[in-house]
Parts: structure tokens; C-alpha cells; sequence
């Protein structure tokens, strides 16, 4: 756990470390759907401790990472592909029969942050009136509704096929809300997964501060960018405009890259609490090849898609005099952590306004939005307002952009997703070892396979190949 979140004591955080440790944690989703833990060893007494729990970062924020794996901001030599383990050579390569048989970071980790907001939610009508404080209850009701909704949506990108009418009655994930695990496991439809999705966010909004402390602590800006997010993700491109819209309405900062330092080689804040474009700080590690190393070569045609104006082109990608990598992350401390950041910031909020605006036939909205963005990207003086000749242009160069601006921040595989569903054929290819691979558009591996364990477990249905 980094400095910034080290809300409380350390004595609490060890007694609440404790208790996860024994309630909630293992090598495997089981503790979580299929054996009911040992709940009385610490009792919970006050909103204090409730919150202490939703501050914990290791259940709160890791979010599955192989979402960033099998997009396409990247590319491994046959050298860094091959000493991968088996579940990770054939996820690159999307296999027909790849599997995730490390179940912590792509399933387990989800479903303990899943538990431990289901826990505060359980929780909190015990709390004593003399320990009860309004705005408080609220505000860490809304964060647990939040990170619940927030890891629904996670999983449903990976293990439920992408939205629309016709995919609303397939299976959907496991939807649990309550801390109870005597309850029959069973998969939902993609619709309830959504409804259950929206209707916490909406919740949440309502119950939320206006503005946290810390922003691992989820504020209102934070429940509306995801419900935009959510409602982009769904194609309802209305609903994700409105709270796009509600988003910026509460925080609408831009982080000027031309005040980042040094000059030649400029890096993005190391605490991410000094960046004023967080919403909510979450991040997720890539399994296997983003470290030191920089096994993870930058796609070619994405680095030279950046105009030599655009500061992007040096804030996100390094060089080790060979190949590019990437070192953008909203999520860095000096340089030594390799986290990617998946959650919130008002970029992506922009992005989506524009994207919604050119939609409904609105060039001129869709691209002062656009340009307002990138105005604090490109150098200073060398940057004219990007113009278009009609909506479908300004869809075109909104488009571009949010490739540009949100790779590797675990968007692209959703995007890719839903804008096969619009009609726009993009297929996925990969080589190594001189074999090519292909990920057609809309093809069945577009959803992942649940893991074996999970589906031997519980019994749950696997989904189609």
C-alpha cells in the first residue's frame, strides 16, 4: 500500500489486515463463492472500522489486468513470448482454448473487493445510533456501492459477451450482493449484470460527497464518469452523455503537460494525488511482461499516430534504443511501479462527451471538447484547433484521440468490443515465431472462458466456443 492511502493507524490497518487475511483472502475465488468464511473473529463497531475496510487497497483496486494483456497497445518478440506460462502464451494469441488458471488477479481479487463492499452494505444497519452520523453513512454506503458497481463492470468486459439487444438474455457474471455465501451461485444475464451496474452507480451518485479526502475514495465526479463509462461501454450513447456531462459539471480540470518537468524528457506527477485529472485512483497489473524490462513493445502504428508536437508522444513512451515501451501511467511512483492505470480521470471524461456529441450530429460540440483536451497535450504554441467538416468526421478524429490518449489504461479491449458492435470490423493480429495470429471481429474469443476452477467449483455454465 502506497503513502497516500495510509488513512488510518497503523494499528487499525493491521487489525483490519488481519481480518481480511483470515475473512476474505486465498489463493483462489473459493473463500468467496463457495465456502462461507469465519465472521466472528473481529466484529465491526463503528462507520470508522467500515471505512478502514473500504480503504483497503489491495481488495479495492486491482482490477483484472489481463483486460490490457490481450488488447492491441502492444506487441511481444517471439524472445518475451516464449518463456510465458502456457495460460498466458495462448490468452496472447487468443487460443480457442485459452485458459486462467491464476485466478487471483483475473477473478479472485474482483469478487474480494465485490465482498468486502457487500460486507460494509450488510453491515451498516447494525451500527449503533450513537456511533450513526448521516453524511457519513451515506458517504461510505455510495463508496461501497461504487466499488461493487466497479468491479461488476470490470468482469462483465472480460467474461460476459459486450452489450446489445441481442446479447441482453446471454449469460452475464456472477452477481453478488450480499455477503452471504450460502447463496446459490448462478450466472445473470448481460442485462441484470448492467441493470445491477447502473443501479448501484446511481445510488452511489446520490449518496456520495461532492469531494473525498483522498481520491481512493470515490466522490460524486467519480460514480458519474462511471456510469458514463458504464453507458458508453452499452452503446447508449445518450445516457453516457448525460453523465459525461454531470462528471465534468463537478471537476472539469486538464493537467497542462507543458508544465510537467524537465523539459526534454517530461514525466507525468509521481503521486497521483497531484494530478487534478483523478476522479479515482485504481490501477491493475498486466500479468507477465510489464516490468523493467520493457518486454512490452508499444504497437508501431499507435507511437507513430502522435504528431512531434504532441507531448503524449514523450510523457507516455520511452526508448531502449530499439524499441518504445510504455511509462505513461497515472499510476507511478518514480518510476518503480508498473501498474496500469484503470481508473477514472477527466480526459476520458472529455473523450466521451465528445464521442456522445458527434453521435447525435453535434461536430461543433464534439470538437471543442476535443480541442479543450488538446490544448494541454500539445506544445505550447504549436497546437490549432482541430476542425470538421461534418459529424461523422468529428466521430472520426474524436475516435483517433481517445486511442491516442487512453492506451494502456485498460479501455481498449471494451472499446474494441463495442465498436465491432457498430459495425467497425476491426480484427486483431499478432505474429510470433513466424505463425500469425487473428482475433476476427465479433468472434466468439471477444468473451473470455471463466476459469476452470471456478466453473468445477461452483457449476456455473462456461461460455461458448
Amino acid at each position: 500500500m502506497t503513502n497516500y492511502n495510509r488513512i488510518y493507524s497503523f494499528k487499525r490497518a493491521m487489525v483490519w489486515l488481519f481480518f481480511l487475511s483470515v475473512v476474505v483472502t486465498g489463493s483462489s475465488c473459493k473463500k468467496y463463492l463457495d465456502k462461507k468464511p469465519i465472521q466472528n473473529l473481529i466484529v465491526p463497531s463503528s462507520l470508522s472500522d467500515l471505512q478502514a475496510l473500504l480503504d483497503n487497497q489491495n481488495g479495492n483496486s486491482l482490477a483484472p489486468g489481463i483486460t490490457e494483456f490481450v488488447a492491441d497497445n502492444y506487441y511481444l518478440t517471439t524472445a518475451a513470448w516464449s518463456p510465458l506460462n502456457i495460460d498466458l502464451r495462448k490468452n496472447y494469441t487468443w487460443d480457442n482454448d485459452a485458459r486462467i488458471t491464476n485466478v487471483n488477479s483475473v477473478w479472485s481479487n474482483p469478487y474480494t473487493a465485490i465482498y468486502n463492499a457487500n460486507f460494509v452494505l450488510d453491515y451498516l444497519p447494525k451500527i449503533t445510533k450513537n456511533d450513526y452520523d448521516a453524511g457519513t453513512y451515506n458517504n461510505i454506503k455510495g463508496m461501497a456501492l461504487f466499488y461493487r458497481a466497479y468491479m461488476f463492470h470490470q468482469l462483465a468486459q472480460l467474461f460476459c459477451a459486450p452489450y446489445s439487444t441481442s446479447t441482453a438474455g446471454s449469460p452475464g457474471i456472477v452477481l453478488r450482493t450480499t455477503a452471504e455465501t450460502d447463496a446459490p451461485i448462478n450466472r445473470s444475464t448481460v442485462q441484470q449484470t448492467y441493470d445491477q451496474i447502473i443501479s448501484d452507480l446511481k445510488t452511489a451518485a446520490d449518496l456520495l460527497l461532492t469531494s473525498q479526502t483522498f481520491t481512493t475514495r470515490p466522490g460524486k465526479a467519480a460514480a458519474y464518469g462511471e456510469l458514463a463509462r458504464v453507458y458508453l461501454s452499452m452503446r447508449d450513447y445518450a445516457n453516457a452523455e448525460v453523465y459525461a456531462n454531470n462528471a465534468l459539471t463537478v471537476n472539469n480540470t486538464l493537467l497542462d503537460y507543458n508544465a510537467l518537468t524537465p523539459v526534454g524528457n517530461p514525466v507525468l506527477p509521481a503521486n497521483p494525488i497531484n494530478n487534478p485529472e483523478i476522479l479515482f485512483i485504481s490501477r491493475t497489473d498486466i500479468p507477465g511482461v510489464y516490468s523493467a524490462s520493457h518486454e512490452a513493445i508499444v504497437d508501431t502504428t499507435l507511437y507513430r499516430s502522435y504528431n512531434a508536437n504532441d507531448l503524449r508522444k514523450t510523457v507516455f513512451f520511452g526508448s531502449n534504443g530499439n524499441n518504445n515501451y510504455w511509462k505513461g501511467s497515472y499510476y507511478t511512483f518514480g518510476g518503480t511501479d508498473y501498474s496500469i492505470f484503470d481508473g477514472l480521470a477527466t480526459d476520458e471524461i472529455y473523450l466521451i462527451r465528445a464521442e456522445c456529441r458527434a453521435r447525435k450530429g453535434d461536430a461543433n460540440a464534439a470538437m471543442d471538447d476535443l480541442n479543450t483536451l488538446l490544448r494541454n497535450r500539445w506544445k505550447t504554441g504549436a497546437f490549432t484547433n482541430l476542425v470538421a467538416i461534418d459529424a461523422n468526421d468529428a466521430l472520426t478524429q474524436v475516435l483517433n484521440e481517445r486511442r491516442k490518449e487512453l492506451a494502456f489504461r485498460g479501455l481498449r479491449w471494451s472499446d474494441l468490443r463495442r465498436l465491432n458492435l457498430e459495425g467497425a470490423n476491426i480484427s486483431l493480429t499478432r505474429v510470433v515465431n513466424g505463425t500469425t495470429y487473428t482475433l476476427p471481429a465479433n468472434d466468439l474469443r471477444w468473451t473470455l472462458l471463466i476459469p476452470d476452477l471456478e466453473i468445477n467449483r461452483s457449476g456455473i455454465a462456461q461460455n461458448p466456443r
